[in-house]
């Protein structure tokens, strides 16, 4: 895991390659939704992209992580499919019913069953490479393809190839300090539960680094963003009043975040300590939106390999959910 955390920078560059040689097709029929399916590391590059492209959308965009798809799929529906192994069986699932339904189908994936589906049906796919068995760690390649995806048919400004090569270098260039600071954010997790907050554009970020203390970590923690958590969740810093001293809550920052919800988290601040809990504040760099994601996204992977090792575990194997994959194989 700690050679496919670092190689980051270097997969976004290969992903560049791969998005500039892509070879997609022309929209059949104009295009008035687009669903997204896809779970776990791949699902998590269709929530980026719903935030990454907020502001450019010309389009609804919903992301499926279920077997069943949603009733206003049609022909006008341009569905994608994103799967790292090309063996996620919910994926598969929505694939064929958005076949059924005449749906514009691209694809994502390294091959597999999706893949031998989709040429099935004459629907093009962006091949991935396969060479690992961590979809989580191929965040990158999903993120560049899905950009291009929606630079191809017209639905954003764009393909921001530019945004992912500056990332790169920005990646690669402060590497070093960005494991430094992960390490120590890290050690300050250790014998901890972890609370995630930021604003609400920050949301897929936020899941995403839950997901990889999960599987990395091998750790519980929790996330939730401004302004949202303002209306429910606040009120329960209170019980169990135990637990607050075994928390560190840290607050993620971009130079997005809305100005209401950054006084909202500013006046929460003191909220926090008053309850007992250790506070981080995390700010991002980056020159703009998608930037200041990715470096995030970065440094909590480098967070989540550090709190494995204080957790004296290997960040690499999913065990229980190879076992759960074994025994649904059964059924």
């Amino acid at each position: 895991m700690k050679k496919l955390i670092e190689g980051f920078p270097a997969q976004l560059e290969e992903a560049l390659g791969i998005a500039a040689q892509a070879q997609l097709p022309a929209a059949k029929q104009p295009i008035h939704n687009v669903l997204i399916c896809g779970m776990g590391g791949s699902g998590i590059g269709a929530n980026l992209i719903q935030t990454f492209l907020y502001d450019e959308l010309t389009v609804p965009v919903a992301v499926n992580k279920s077997y069943d798809i949603p009733a206003f799929v049609s022909a006008n529906t341009l569905v994608i499919a994103c799967s790292y192994s090309g063996g996620t069986e919910e994926t598969i699932a929505g694939v064929e019913q958005a076949f059924a339904k005449g749906a514009q189908v691209v694809g994502v994936t390294s091959g597999g069953k999706l893949g031998e589906l989709l040429k099935q049906h004459g629907a093009s796919y962006i091949a991935i490479p396969s060479r690992d068995q961590s979809p989580r760690a191929g965040v990158g390649y999903a993120v560049t393809q899905l950009l291009k995806i929606f630079g191809h048919f017209g639905l954003a400004k764009g393909d921001h190839a530019a945004d992912i090569a500056a990332s790169r270098k920005q990646l690669a260039d402060e590497q070093a300090q960005i494991q430094a600071d992960a390490q120590a954010l890290a050690a300050k997790l250790k014998g901890k539960f972890p609370i995630f907050y930021g604003d609400a554009r920050l949301e897929p970020v936020l899941v995403r680094n839950q997901q990889q203390i999960a599987e990395n970590s091998k750790q519980l923690s929790h996330q939730n963003v401004f302004p949202e958590m303002n209306h429910n969740e606040l009120v329960g810093w209170r019980f169990p009043e135990w637990l607050w001293k075994d928390t560190v809550t840290v607050l993620l920052h971009t130079d997005y975040d809305n100005s209401r919800s950054r006084i909202r988290m500013q006046i929460c601040e003191d909220i926090f300590r008053k309850a007992g809990t250790k506070l981080e504040i995390l700010p991002a760099r980056g020159g703009n939106f998608i930037q200041q994601c990715l470096y995030l996204i970065h440094l909590l992977d480098w967070v989540s390999y550090y709190l494995a090792e204080e957790n004296d575990v290997d960040p690499f194997p999913v065990d229980v959910i190879t076992f759960l994959k074994n025994e649904l194989a059964k059924h």
